[in-house]
């Protein structure tokens, strides 16, 4: 399960902690061991496998200020032929806000537990002062522990 959660745990998203600055940022996340959930055994392996997630993120503006806080994330294992292999979506909240992060995942390599994951997708606040706005995001989840990422806020709110 660790090769398909983990990935979706990008979770990232919760390194896009709300700030009132509207401006590119980085961040890193230290994730808990990925509960894995169902599945559904086919003759190519297990498929539909799901997982939880949860850490705790740091994210840095390019102003300088910082951003910390808790990330929850539930991903899902895709079947082989799709352009992501693994989708999830995250809560994540700080000290400036809360919202959501939504990620297609693929491994970096071969398909497996261990295998790092590269993982896109978009965000958006769902309180604090940057309320209904959105962006984009990054994580690359190169151990089952650790991940880093970019993100960028939209102009204007969603």
């Amino acid at each position: 399960m660790k090769k398909l959660v983990p990935p979706m745990v990008l979770c990232a998203a919760m390194l896009a902690g709300t700030t009132a600055h509207a401006q590119s940022f980085t961040y890193e996340t230290d994730w808990q061991p990925v509960e894995s959930i169902g599945g559904y055994t086919t003759p190519d392996g297990p498929e539909y496998q799901g997982g939880l997630v949860e850490g705790t993120y740091k994210t840095t503006y390019e102003d300088g200020s910082v951003d910390a806080g808790t990330v929850k994330c539930v991903g899902m294992d895709q079947p082989e032929g799709g352009v992501f292999e693994i989708h999830m979506t995250c809560n994540f909240g700080g000290e400036s806000g809360t919202g959501t992060i939504v990620y297609g995942c693929t491994f970096q390599g071969p398909r497996g537990p261990g295998v790092p994951l590269s993982c896109i997708g978009a965000f958006e606040a769902t309180s604090g002062e940057q309320n209904g706005r959105r962006g984009n995001i990054t994580m690359d989840w190169y151990t089952a522990e650790k991940a880093s990422g970019t993100g960028q806020w939209f102009r204007s709110g969603g």
